[in-house]
C-alpha cells in the first residue's frame, strides 16, 4: 500500500510541475499570436527563412510539432511561403521543436538547460544553413 501511495504522490507532483510548464507556454503562444505583425517584421534570411516563415517557426519552437501542426500547416498554406522555405522551416523544427517545453521537462529530471538549448539551436541553425546553401547553389541562385 505504501508503494501505491508514493507512486500516486510522485505522479501528482510531476503532473503539477508539467502544468506549471505548459500553462505559461500556452499563454505565451496566445500572446505571440496577437503580436504576429511585429514578429513578421523580423526574418531569418541567413538560413533561408523569410518573415512569412517566422510564425510557423516560432510556433514550432515554442509548442512543438504535435500541438503546433495545425497552426504550422495553416501558416504555410496561407502565407507566401515556397516549398523550399517550408522544407527549411520543417528541417529546423525537426531538430529544434518545443525547445522550451521539452527542455524544461528534461531539466525536471536533471538535464543541463544550457547544454540542451545550446546544442539544439546550434545544430538546427547549422543544419538548416547548410541545406539552404546547398539548395541555393544547386538552383544556380
Amino acid at each position: 500500500m505504501d508503494i501505491l501511495f508514493v507512486a500516486l504522490k510522485d505522479s501528482l507532483v510531476l503532473t503539477l510541475k508539467l502544468f506549471v510548464i505548459i500553462l505559461p507556454l500556452t499563454i505565451s503562444y496566445e500572446y505571440l499570436k496577437h503580436r504576429q505583425k511585429d514578429i513578421e517584421k523580423r526574418q531569418f534570411s541567413f538560413i533561408g527563412i523569410s518573415h512569412n516563415g517566422l510564425v510557423p517557426l516560432i510556433t514550432g519552437i515554442i509548442i512543438g510539432l504535435t500541438y503546433g501542426a495545425g497552426i504550422i500547416i495553416h501558416s504555410i498554406r496561407t502565407s507566401n511561403i515556397s516549398r523550399k522555405e517550408a522544407f527549411l522551416i520543417l528541417l529546423f523544427l525537426s531538430v529544434c521543436h518545443a525547445i522550451i517545453e521539452d527542455t524544461l521537462i528534461f531539466v525536471i529530471i536533471g538535464a543541463n538547460i544550457f547544454v540542451l538549448i545550446g546544442f539544439r539551436f546550434a545544430l538546427a541553425i547549422i543544419l538548416t544553413w547548410l541545406v539552404w546553401k546547398v539548395k541555393k547553389t544547386g538552383d544556380g541562385s
